[in-house]
């Protein structure tokens, strides 16, 4: 990727589309595709979609009962599957069950994670945030790469968020060995790892037919807010004291069905063919944020540096002791 390709190529599409709309003439039929988190909020409705399409769905989860439960009235070929992003053995361990069963992936979208928690450890003393965020995704994008570059032409897409804009990888202190704890400034930089997971990613294995992405999929009111306070969902002008969705949140907000969509185009369009390695919204590809543009909006110029991009692969291989 080369900076100036990251700014809009005006797909055609906006921040409501949905996903009928980016699916529209596409047949996915015979086409395989994995979903973490696939079974909530927009990972739940990006399954639906996949599936009406006509591809067959796999959906690696922490709770299979309840996962079964939420996707019981999806037409179409489901198949739900224990995993859990913050213990990496069971991680390579459904790599193994994919590999067993499968020879390809056409469609990987890393969309599970977790936001704003208290804090907590997991592994080797790793920050929980950045560790179910970037490196059990990292552990199971490159476990299956074999079947991802198989037949050429997969997409990887990774679930960043505008959040990313308040914190470059914390490079001297990543998991706060050496700092006080604050739960927005962990979840920003996992945010910002995994923009940077998909340029190196893209970087690596482009070439092998392998085209990844990072997608902010918008403003949704779903579970993954399920760590914040009423107090400060309230605060934060999303909710009134009773937990419903407040006016300025309401006009601002996406549904979760708007909120799949840019995942789904970013996994899916003609369009970034020739593409790769970028940040994108709204369904299409992000302007480079400058200092006085809205921070809702844009990328920074630090989630799309080639530089960290390797940086980031290196350490987390380390970490992981590959």
């Amino acid at each position: 990727m080369s900076a100036d390709q990251q700014k809009k190529i005006n797909s055609g599409f906006g921040a409501k589309s949905e996903p009928s709309e980016v699916l529209e003439g596409k047949d996915l039929t015979g086409k395989v595709a994995i979903v973490t988190g696939g079974y909530s909020g927009i990972g739940l409705e990006t399954t639906r979609a996949l599936c009406a399409a006509g591809a067959k769905v796999y959906v690696p989860v922490r709770t299979p009962a309840k996962a079964k439960e939420n996707l019981a009235d999806i037409e179409g070929e489901v198949i739900v599957d224990a995993m859990d992003l913050a213990d990496l053995p069971s991680v390579e361990a459904y790599v193994k069950s994919i590999a067993d069963r499968e020879s390809s992936i056409d469609i990987l979208i890393n969309n599970a994670g977790i936001m704003a928690c208290p804090e907590s450890r997991i592994g080797n003393n790793w920050e929980s945030q950045f560790a179910v965020n970037h490196l059990g995704h990292f552990v199971l994008t490159t476990g299956l790469l074999p079947q991802l570059i198989a037949e050429g032409g997969a997409r990887v897409v990774c679930l960043s968020s505008t959040a990313h804009r308040r914190s470059d990888v914390l490079w001297d202190d990543i998991h706060f060995l050496n700092q006080p704890y604050e739960k927005w400034t962990a979840y920003a930089q996992a945010k910002t790892a995994n923009a940077l997971f998909a340029l190196g990613l893209d970087t690596k294995y482009g070439d092998q037919g392998v085209k990844a992405f990072s997608v902010h999929p918008g403003g949704i009111l779903t579970p993954l807010q399920r760590h914040l306070p009423v107090e400060e969902m309230v605060a934060l002008g999303w909710t009134d004291a009773e937990g419903n969705i407040s006016e300025q949140a309401a006009a601002m907000f996406k549904t979760t069905t708007q909120g799949c969509t840019t995942s789904l185009w970013a996994a899916t369009s003609e369009s970034l063919a020739d593409l790769g390695g970028l940040y994108c919204e709204d369904c299409d590809v992000a302007d480079l944020a400058g200092e006085d543009s809205p921070s809702f909006f844009g990328v920074s110029p630090w989630a799309v540096n080639e530089d960290s991009a390797q940086k980031l692969w290196s350490m987390t291989e380390e970490m992981l002791s590959l």
